[in-house]
């Protein structure tokens, strides 16, 4: 097997919890799992580190990152900055194509909810909200950080215990974006955003 599938495969369980913040990642465990030797293990491992989802450590061990609550709330203030931003980007160049997956996303979203599946499909939603905005490199930053909230919300067991009002803002914010009404839809944005923080914050030790 090769390393960007071991490392695919490792980070679909970090982002589910199966690996939780700071857990070690043994590479002889890894080697044995997928009968390989250490050697694409050891590649997979550098993959995961450049992708930030573990930190390598100078004994070669290897650790899912386990962020303080302080640096969560800057990762939480960056997505406001940069999701807010993309927004108003998107809204400003939005088509009546960009509405119809938006809707799309809305109805699958909404589905997803109630399954394991959810962060995929809030994901998704959040995706196509902002993909009218053309700017590749922010939603690229803007993935990154997401993915760092929902591996720490994945380990510390934090489900979306405001799943309907969480569902009530993704279509306050398509009523918006269909209206152009940008203002609305970033204060929408901000608050969910804020919202989400203060979930995974309560959830944290420390």
């Amino acid at each position: 097997m090769s390393a960007e599938k071991i490392a695919a495969t490792l980070e679909a369980d970090i982002v589910s919890g199966i690996f939780r913040p700071g857990e070690e990642l043994k590479q002889g465990e890894i080697a044995a799992r997928f009968s390989v030797s250490r050697i694409p293990v050891r590649d997979a491992l550098q993959l995961m580190a450049a992708r930030g989802l573990i930190d390598l450590e100078r004994n070669r061990r290897a650790r899912v990152i386990d962020l303080s609550p302080s640096e969560i709330d800057e990762v939480y203030h960056l997505r406001g900055l940069l999701e807010t931003d993309c927004l108003r980007h998107a809204i400003r160049q939005l088509e009546a194509d960009d509405l119809v997956k938006i809707e799309a996303a809305l109805a699958h979203s909404s589905i997803d909810a109630a399954s394991d599946r959810w962060a995929d499909g809030d994901w998704a939603f959040h995706k196509s909200l902002y993909a009218p905005a053309k700017r590749p490199r922010e939603l690229s930053m803007v993935e990154d950080l997401r993915r760092t909230c929902r591996i720490h919300i994945a380990g510390y067991g934090v489900l979306p215990t405001l799943t309907d009002r969480w569902l009530k803002d993704h279509e306050d914010l398509v009523a918006a974006m269909r209206s152009r009404a940008e203002n609305r839809a970033v204060d929408i944005l901000a608050r969910h955003i804020a919202d989400a923080r203060e979930t995974l914050l309560a959830a944290m030790p420390g």
